[in-house]
Protein backbone atom coordinates (compact mmCIF):
# COMPACT_ATOMS: atom_id res chain seq x y z
CA UNK A 1 0.00 0.00 0.00
CA UNK A 2 0.95 3.57 -0.98
CA UNK A 3 1.04 6.12 1.73
CA UNK A 4 -2.03 6.98 3.14
CA UNK A 5 -1.71 10.76 2.83
CA UNK A 6 -0.43 13.28 1.04
CA UNK A 7 -0.07 16.48 -0.55
CA UNK A 8 -2.87 15.68 -3.26
CA UNK A 9 -4.99 12.82 -1.48
CA UNK A 10 -5.81 11.57 2.09
CA UNK A 11 -8.13 8.99 3.01
CA UNK A 12 -11.39 10.09 4.73
CA UNK A 13 -12.84 8.03 7.84
CA UNK A 14 -15.48 5.10 6.49
CA UNK A 15 -18.26 6.78 8.25
CA UNK A 16 -18.60 9.68 6.14
CA UNK A 17 -20.09 9.32 2.48
CA UNK A 18 -19.40 9.87 -0.77
CA UNK A 19 -18.36 13.35 -2.19
CA UNK A 20 -16.63 14.87 -5.01
CA UNK A 21 -12.77 14.04 -5.47
CA UNK A 22 -13.26 10.57 -4.08
CA UNK A 23 -10.94 8.04 -6.07
CA UNK A 24 -12.67 5.04 -6.46
CA UNK A 25 -11.33 1.38 -7.60
CA UNK A 26 -13.76 -1.68 -8.76
CA UNK A 27 -11.26 -4.65 -8.35
CA UNK A 28 -11.86 -8.77 -8.13
CA UNK A 29 -12.52 -9.66 -5.05
CA UNK A 30 -10.52 -12.74 -5.24
CA UNK A 31 -7.37 -11.94 -7.27
CA UNK A 32 -6.98 -8.33 -6.40
CA UNK A 33 -6.64 -7.45 -9.76
CA UNK A 34 -7.97 -3.50 -10.28
CA UNK A 35 -10.47 -3.44 -13.51
CA UNK A 36 -11.30 0.27 -13.19
CA UNK A 37 -10.35 3.25 -11.76
CA UNK A 38 -12.62 6.65 -11.04
CA UNK A 39 -12.69 10.30 -9.55
CA UNK A 40 -15.84 11.36 -8.94
CA UNK A 41 -16.97 14.67 -10.57
CA UNK A 42 -20.41 15.42 -8.99
CA UNK A 43 -20.40 18.62 -7.62
CA UNK A 44 -20.73 18.28 -3.69
CA UNK A 45 -23.65 20.49 -3.52
CA UNK A 46 -25.70 18.12 -6.24
CA UNK A 47 -24.65 14.89 -4.35
CA UNK A 48 -25.93 16.18 -0.88
CA UNK A 49 -29.28 17.88 -2.65
CA UNK A 50 -29.66 14.40 -4.25
CA UNK A 51 -29.68 16.66 -7.80
CA UNK A 52 -27.92 13.73 -9.11
CA UNK A 53 -30.15 10.88 -8.24
CA UNK A 54 -28.50 7.73 -7.67
CA UNK A 55 -25.84 7.69 -10.48
CA UNK A 56 -22.57 9.84 -9.92
CA UNK A 57 -20.93 11.31 -13.05
CA UNK A 58 -17.13 10.07 -12.86
CA UNK A 59 -13.65 10.05 -14.91
CA UNK A 60 -12.34 7.53 -15.62
CA UNK A 61 -8.52 7.04 -14.48
CA UNK A 62 -5.48 4.95 -15.77
CA UNK A 63 -2.18 4.64 -15.10
CA UNK A 64 0.64 6.75 -16.54
CA UNK A 65 2.31 3.79 -18.00
CA UNK A 66 -0.97 2.57 -19.20
CA UNK A 67 -1.98 6.16 -21.11
CA UNK A 68 1.59 6.28 -22.91
CA UNK A 69 1.28 2.57 -24.19
CA UNK A 70 -2.12 3.17 -25.49
CA UNK A 71 -4.16 6.52 -26.03
CA UNK A 72 -0.57 8.50 -26.55
CA UNK A 73 1.35 6.19 -28.49
CA UNK A 74 -2.47 5.96 -30.81
CA UNK A 75 -2.13 9.36 -31.27
CA UNK A 76 1.56 9.17 -31.94
CA UNK A 77 1.51 6.50 -34.42
CA UNK A 78 -1.52 8.25 -36.29
CA UNK A 79 0.74 11.58 -36.65
CA UNK A 80 3.53 9.81 -38.38
CA UNK A 81 1.11 7.15 -40.43
CA UNK A 82 0.10 10.79 -41.56
CA UNK A 83 2.92 12.81 -42.17
CA UNK A 84 5.06 9.75 -43.63
CA UNK A 85 2.06 9.18 -46.11
CA UNK A 86 1.89 12.96 -47.31
CA UNK A 87 5.81 12.63 -47.91
CA UNK A 88 5.38 9.49 -49.86
CA UNK A 89 2.34 10.90 -51.51
CA UNK A 90 4.63 14.10 -52.77
CA UNK A 91 7.04 11.79 -54.04
CA UNK A 92 4.86 9.66 -56.08
CA UNK A 93 2.98 12.70 -56.79
CA UNK A 94 5.80 14.37 -58.61
CA UNK A 95 6.11 11.47 -60.97
CA UNK A 96 2.93 11.42 -61.71
CA UNK A 97 2.45 14.99 -62.66
CA UNK A 98 5.38 14.29 -65.39
CA UNK A 99 3.42 11.57 -66.64
CA UNK A 100 0.30 13.00 -66.89
CA UNK A 101 1.55 16.22 -67.92
CA UNK A 102 -0.71 18.00 -65.35
CA UNK A 103 -1.09 18.53 -61.28
CA UNK A 104 -1.31 15.15 -60.18
CA UNK A 105 -4.50 14.41 -57.51
CA UNK A 106 -3.25 11.44 -56.43
CA UNK A 107 -4.37 11.40 -52.92
CA UNK A 108 -2.62 9.33 -49.59
CA UNK A 109 -5.22 7.17 -49.44
CA UNK A 110 -5.11 6.25 -52.93
CA UNK A 111 -1.40 6.18 -52.54
CA UNK A 112 -1.11 4.38 -49.35
CA UNK A 113 -3.33 1.42 -51.09
CA UNK A 114 -0.66 1.20 -54.33
CA UNK A 115 2.07 0.88 -51.87
CA UNK A 116 0.08 -1.92 -50.28
CA UNK A 117 -0.70 -4.12 -53.29
CA UNK A 118 2.17 -3.96 -55.33
CA UNK A 119 5.93 -3.81 -54.77
CA UNK A 120 8.37 -1.19 -55.12
CA UNK A 121 9.75 -1.68 -58.12
CA UNK A 122 6.32 -2.09 -59.93
CA UNK A 123 5.33 1.09 -58.73
CA UNK A 124 8.93 2.63 -60.01
CA UNK A 125 8.08 1.49 -63.43
CA UNK A 126 4.30 2.37 -64.11
CA UNK A 127 5.90 6.34 -62.60
CA UNK A 128 8.76 5.57 -65.47
CA UNK A 129 11.03 7.29 -62.86
CA UNK A 130 14.62 7.99 -64.30
CA UNK A 131 17.92 5.62 -63.47
CA UNK A 132 19.53 8.25 -61.42
CA UNK A 133 16.12 8.36 -59.48
CA UNK A 134 14.99 5.12 -59.17
CA UNK A 135 17.13 3.66 -56.33
CA UNK A 136 16.39 6.63 -53.94
CA UNK A 137 12.73 6.43 -54.72
CA UNK A 138 12.32 2.58 -54.20
CA UNK A 139 14.08 2.80 -50.97
CA UNK A 140 11.49 5.08 -49.86
CA UNK A 141 8.60 3.40 -51.00
CA UNK A 142 9.99 0.13 -49.57
CA UNK A 143 10.37 1.48 -46.17
CA UNK A 144 6.96 2.99 -46.21
CA UNK A 145 5.67 -0.79 -47.42
CA UNK A 146 7.62 -2.22 -44.63
CA UNK A 147 6.10 0.32 -42.19
CA UNK A 148 2.88 -0.45 -42.72
CA UNK A 149 3.09 -3.72 -42.63
CA UNK A 150 4.66 -3.59 -39.37
CA UNK A 151 1.38 -2.41 -38.25
CA UNK A 152 -0.31 -4.92 -39.54
CA UNK A 153 1.97 -7.39 -38.17
CA UNK A 154 2.05 -5.73 -34.81
CA UNK A 155 -1.84 -5.48 -34.64
CA UNK A 156 -2.16 -7.79 -31.63
CA UNK A 157 0.04 -5.60 -29.25
CA UNK A 158 -0.06 -1.98 -27.46
CA UNK A 159 0.01 1.78 -29.18
CA UNK A 160 3.46 1.80 -28.20
CA UNK A 161 4.95 -1.10 -29.64
CA UNK A 162 3.05 -0.38 -32.97
CA UNK A 163 4.88 3.18 -33.03
CA UNK A 164 7.94 1.59 -32.50
CA UNK A 165 7.71 -0.81 -34.93
CA UNK A 166 6.45 1.51 -37.76
CA UNK A 167 9.23 4.01 -36.68
CA UNK A 168 12.05 1.16 -36.96
CA UNK A 169 10.90 0.56 -40.37
CA UNK A 170 10.77 3.86 -41.21
CA UNK A 171 13.99 5.28 -40.56
CA UNK A 172 16.02 1.21 -40.56
CA UNK A 173 17.01 1.72 -36.73
CA UNK A 174 16.78 -0.83 -33.93
CA UNK A 175 13.15 -1.19 -32.10
CA UNK A 176 14.91 -0.95 -29.11
CA UNK A 177 16.80 2.33 -30.66
CA UNK A 178 12.94 4.01 -31.72
CA UNK A 179 11.76 2.60 -28.58
CA UNK A 180 13.83 4.99 -26.23
CA UNK A 181 13.31 7.56 -28.39
CA UNK A 182 9.47 7.24 -28.00
CA UNK A 183 9.84 7.82 -24.34
CA UNK A 184 11.87 10.26 -24.83
CA UNK A 185 9.82 12.50 -26.21
CA UNK A 186 6.75 11.45 -23.97
CA UNK A 187 8.70 12.56 -21.28
CA UNK A 188 9.76 16.12 -23.05
CA UNK A 189 6.25 16.57 -23.45
CA UNK A 190 3.35 19.01 -22.12
CA UNK A 191 0.26 16.75 -21.03
CA UNK A 192 -2.90 17.57 -23.98
CA UNK A 193 -5.48 19.62 -22.41
CA UNK A 194 -7.97 16.35 -21.98
CA UNK A 195 -5.63 15.17 -19.09
CA UNK A 196 -4.55 15.62 -15.72
CA UNK A 197 -1.34 13.77 -14.13
CA UNK A 198 -1.97 12.84 -10.44
CA UNK A 199 1.85 11.78 -9.18
CA UNK A 200 0.18 9.14 -7.23
CA UNK A 201 -2.80 7.05 -6.09
CA UNK A 202 -3.91 6.31 -2.73
CA UNK A 203 -3.23 3.09 -1.47
CA UNK A 204 -2.11 1.85 -5.08
CA UNK A 205 1.73 1.20 -5.75
CA UNK A 206 1.32 1.15 -9.82
CA UNK A 207 3.19 5.12 -9.95
CA UNK A 208 1.61 8.12 -11.49
CA UNK A 209 -1.75 8.14 -13.06
CA UNK A 210 -3.82 10.65 -15.38
CA UNK A 211 -7.58 11.75 -15.17
CA UNK A 212 -9.27 11.39 -18.63
CA UNK A 213 -11.32 14.29 -18.66
CA UNK A 214 -13.24 13.55 -21.53
CA UNK A 215 -14.16 9.67 -20.37
CA UNK A 216 -17.15 10.58 -18.45
CA UNK A 217 -18.23 7.21 -16.69
CA UNK A 218 -22.37 7.12 -14.50
CA UNK A 219 -21.82 5.06 -10.98
CA UNK A 220 -24.35 3.69 -9.08
CA UNK A 221 -24.13 5.17 -5.53
CA UNK A 222 -25.78 1.61 -4.40
CA UNK A 223 -22.41 0.52 -5.48
CA UNK A 224 -20.22 2.03 -3.47
CA UNK A 225 -18.61 1.18 -0.37
CA UNK A 226 -16.03 2.71 2.21
CA UNK A 227 -14.38 -0.50 3.90
CA UNK A 228 -12.54 -2.92 1.99
CA UNK A 229 -13.81 -5.93 3.74
CA UNK A 230 -17.32 -4.63 1.88
CA UNK A 231 -16.00 -4.55 -1.37
CA UNK A 232 -16.80 -8.62 -1.71
CA UNK A 233 -17.85 -8.12 -5.44
CA UNK A 234 -16.34 -6.90 -8.88
CA UNK A 235 -19.57 -5.09 -9.20
CA UNK A 236 -18.29 -2.69 -6.15
CA UNK A 237 -16.39 0.24 -6.49
CA UNK A 238 -14.26 1.05 -2.78
CA UNK A 239 -13.72 4.71 -2.10
CA UNK A 240 -9.95 4.59 -1.26
CA UNK A 241 -8.97 8.30 -1.02
CA UNK A 242 -10.47 11.85 -1.69
CA UNK A 243 -8.62 14.99 -3.41
CA UNK A 244 -7.55 17.38 -1.10
CA UNK A 245 -9.67 20.38 -2.26
CA UNK A 246 -6.96 22.06 -4.10
CA UNK A 247 -6.57 19.10 -6.54
CA UNK A 248 -10.71 18.76 -6.43
CA UNK A 249 -11.10 22.10 -7.40
CA UNK A 250 -8.25 22.39 -10.16
CA UNK A 251 -9.58 18.94 -11.99
CA UNK A 252 -13.05 20.37 -11.94
CA UNK A 253 -12.07 23.06 -13.43
CA UNK A 254 -10.06 21.71 -16.20
CA UNK A 255 -12.89 19.73 -16.79
CA UNK A 256 -15.58 22.51 -17.44
CA UNK A 257 -12.93 24.17 -19.57
CA UNK A 258 -12.45 21.14 -21.96
CA UNK A 259 -16.10 21.19 -22.70
CA UNK A 260 -17.07 25.23 -22.63
CA UNK A 261 -14.77 25.57 -25.60
CA UNK A 262 -16.07 26.86 -28.48
CA UNK A 263 -15.18 25.30 -31.64
CA UNK A 264 -14.25 27.17 -34.12
CA UNK A 265 -14.62 26.97 -38.06
CA UNK A 266 -11.60 24.95 -39.64
CA UNK A 267 -11.45 28.33 -42.62
CA UNK A 268 -11.38 30.79 -39.60
CA UNK A 269 -8.21 28.48 -37.98
CA UNK A 270 -6.58 28.58 -41.77
CA UNK A 271 -7.11 32.26 -42.23
CA UNK A 272 -5.49 32.72 -39.04
CA UNK A 273 -2.62 30.47 -39.39
CA UNK A 274 -2.70 32.38 -42.93
CA UNK A 275 -1.81 35.66 -41.55
CA UNK A 276 0.70 34.35 -39.11
CA UNK A 277 2.44 33.36 -42.30
CA UNK A 278 2.16 36.92 -43.65
CA UNK A 279 4.33 38.08 -40.95
CA UNK A 280 7.49 36.19 -42.45
CA UNK A 281 7.24 38.82 -45.54
CA UNK A 282 7.47 42.15 -43.30
CA UNK A 283 10.42 44.03 -45.10
CA UNK A 284 13.54 44.56 -42.91
CA UNK A 285 14.78 48.52 -42.27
Amino acid sequence: MADLDNIEWFVPDPSIEVRQGDVLICRNPRTGHVNEICLVITADCDISRFKSGWQLACLRIVFLAEYIRTTWAVRKLNKALRDESEKVRGQVAKWHTRILGSQSTLTSEAMTAWVRREDPKSICNSLQVPDGDRQKFIAAITAFHNALNSIETSAAKDGLAQLVAFKAAIRGKEPHECHQEALLQAQKESFPEDVFLLPSLPQLDDGAAVVLLREVTGISRETICYRATDADSSDIFLRVGRLHPTFKYAISQAFGSLYSRIGLPSDYEARCKGAIEELGKLAWE
